[in-house]
């Protein structure tokens, strides 16, 4: 079980510190990641809604903070603070970092 959250990037005794049950975590895990703001995040940076982008962002950091995903959280952050400094041209490589963490942790967890 453990191994699962390490490959993932996650920190197995944080999480279980929070979530001792963790079928319960993996669950709230799996409704978290099919979010479909992960999907409309990329619309909107696509459609230069960057308001919509970073309300959206926010919602998805402070989430990811409150489920120990902190590789997701660090890469919705820059997502969020691009947009804050409005640093447009970095956004693109921002989200494909991201969705490819949050990828990478959805397999890792067979969402």
């Amino acid at each position: 079980m453990r191994e699962k959250y390490l490959t993932c990037g996650l920190n197995y005794d944080l999480i279980i510190d929070q979530y001792p049950d963790l079928n319960e975590y993996e669950k709230i895990l799996h409704i978290y990641l099919d979010d479909e703001f992960f999907s409309g995040l990329k619309t909107y940076l696509e459609n230069e809604d960057y308001a919509l982008a970073k309300d959206a962002t926010k919602g998805l950091y402070i989430l990811a903070a409150d489920l120990k995903v902190f590789p997701l959280y660090e890469r919705l952050l820059d997502i969020y603070e691009d947009i804050e400094d409005e640093n447009y041209k970095a956004l693109n490589d921002d989200y494909d970092r991201m969705i490819a963490v949050h990828h990478q942790i959805k397999k890792g967890f067979s969402c």
